[in-house]
């Protein structure tokens, strides 16, 4: 005598369901790993700068710490602009004739942490101590932010969505004049 077949039912959307939710959860994990943050999807930047350079006017140098005319402006600015988002990596790096010219012959602003900074982003930035925004010069029609440590700036700094806040702070404290 022959058995029963039992007839086998398949559901295709709970198929397309879970092929989609592991296809998420791969492209999620993969660029959590390579961000080397688990939240790097949020706009948020929460490091406070403890002291920030500008360089203007042809080589002058302002140092400005906590406390100081200015210091607090542009350390809301360099807030503002970080919790805009990083854009994408810009494969762009400063050699040490275009770091030289951006402290001596351009408007550039040098910021520093500690502790590290955290930049949320799709990709790594490390945890760097130093950022530096060229405000006029090479490569300041972009929003570019080289990040770095100990003195030395990484390659493939990241562009951020806007430097505007950066600019218009400089703007309001006199160090710069837009063209």
């Amino acid at each position: 005598m022959a058995m029963p077949t039992e007839r086998v039912h398949t559901q295709p959307i709970k198929m397309v369901l879970v092929v989609a939710a592991w296809i998420a959860v791969i492209v999620y994990g993969t660029l959590s790993v390579t961000a080397q943050d688990p939240l790097w999807f949020l706009k948020r930047f929460e490091a406070h700068p403890v002291r920030v350079l500008i360089y203007h006017h042809q080589g002058k140098l302002t140092d400005l710490r906590p406390g100081q005319a200015g210091f607090e402006e542009l350390s809301t600015a360099v807030q503002a602009s970080l919790e805009q988002g990083v854009d994408r990596p810009s494969g762009i790096g400063f050699s040490d004739a275009s770091l030289l010219d951006a402290y001596s012959r351009y408007v550039t602003v040098e910021v520093f942490f500690d502790p590290p900074a955290v930049l949320d982003s799709p990709y790594a930035t490390g945890e760097p101590t130093q950022m530096l925004f060229p405000v006029t010069g090479r490569h300041s029609d972009q929003p570019l932010v080289l990040l770095g440590n100990d003195g030395k700036y990484q390659s493939n700094a990241p562009l951020l969505h806007t430097v505007e806040p950066i600019r218009r702070a400089l703007q309001d404290l006199g160090y710069y004049t837009p063209k």
